[in-house]
């Protein structure tokens, strides 16, 4: 088990809702010289017919934007507040493929280092409703229109851009790790230990074919502390659904107790910043500071209207220092994605 601290977290990791209704520091519009930019790279990559997976920042020149790139994830996502939105990005003037370069390889090269999200090796997800029901242990939230459990995500970031919001609903939450810590150290201390210890994951088949294909091989913690800095890893229902796999202990009273309240206290409105995302809004979220869910939509009945949101997981280059128990999520090593033994079919 990571070490076991009653410290509060203050600075600007430590956040609620409150804090940001004068303050829209985390919101990035772009300018009309950082879409010039933008365009111009697209041109120089597609002229040497590129696909968007192959593209290294050796490719293409972003000389103002990818240093602004480069300030938001340093000031803003790893030692700040933890989230921010680029906007304005106009989507309308490009195709589909171009829209995917831009997004993964323009704008993903300058965060990091992209992550794969499935066994199929897969780089930008597409976030829509398939018709299946978040009630099933195997389904993945982003797959439905439900409301979504508290989490984090796989990466140093999740980076979601929104192609076309929902009829209604939609709204994204984000609420911040050290705040519900901090809650909880002073309010709820008999829940420290067993969210230090951690718990089991079920990875709904993405680890490593085999014994650990399906669960954590080891616990890992919600909370951890690590050369003075606090992280935080969490999932409820991934969580709370290990259990009924085969080779993960069933879980105490004490221990639902205290995943019961973490995604309480990060669904309580006043934690919450809440984000309506327009179409060509892109939002940059720290997985170790931020938790985010996502409220139930209505979407609309034409395919061509439906809630699309492209989604990539990033680790940056200069991230803090993370202990094993916490940073290997999918038993694939640290910071690293899922599995991808099908990675030749990866789209």
């Amino acid at each position: 088990m990571t070490e076991m601290l009653m410290e509060k977290v203050t600075g600007p990791q430590a956040w609620n809702g409150a804090d940001f209704e004068n303050d829209s520091s985390w919101l990035h519009h772009l300018s009309t010289e950082d879409i010039k930019e933008i365009e111009d790279a697209l041109d120089q990559i597609n002229g040497k017919g590129l696909h968007y997976k192959d593209v290294t920042v050796e490719d293409f020149d972003l000389p103002t934007l990818g240093g602004k790139i480069a300030r938001i994830v340093d000031e803003e996502l790893e030692n700040g507040r933890g989230f921010g939105v680029l906007s304005g990005l106009p989507l309308d003037r490009y195709s589909f493929e171009d829209t995917q370069m831009i997004y993964h390889s323009i704008i993903g090269c300058h965060l990091g280092k992209t992550l794969p999200q499935d066994i199929r090796g897969t780089k930008i997800e597409h976030i829509t409703d398939r018709g299946l029901s978040y009630k099933k242990i195997d389904v993945r939230g982003y797959m439905t229109q439900s409301e979504l459990t508290p989490h984090t995500d796989s990466g140093d970031l999740v980076v979601l851009l929104c192609v076309r919001p929902a009829k209604s609903g939609g709204l994204n939450y984000l609420t911040s790790g050290a705040t519900i810590y901090n809650e909880i150290v002073e309010k709820y201390p008999e829940y420290l230990e067993p969210l230090y210890q951690g718990f089991h994951y079920n990875l709904r088949g993405n680890g490593p074919e085999g014994e650990f294909e399906n669960i954590t091989k080891h616990r890992v913690p919600v909370f951890c502390w690590h050369q003075g800095r606090l992280s935080v890893r969490f999932n409820q229902k991934a969580i709370l659904t290990a259990e009924q796999l085969p080779g993960v202990p069933p879980l105490t009273q004490l221990e639902k107790d205290a995943i019961n309240k973490v995604a309480e206290l990060a669904m309580r409105e006043d934690n919450v910043f809440t984000a309506m995302l327009q179409r060509g809004d892109i939002v940059l979220v720290n997985n170790w500071d931020v938790m985010h869910n996502r409220q139930a939509f209505v979407d609309y009945d034409d395919p061509n209207l439906k809630r699309r949101l492209l989604r990539l997981w990033v680790n940056i280059p200069k991230v803090r220092p993370l202990p094993w128990e916490i940073a290997d999520h999918y038993n694939t090593g640290h910071r690293e994605g899922t599995d991808t033994r099908d990675s030749d079919q990866a789209a």
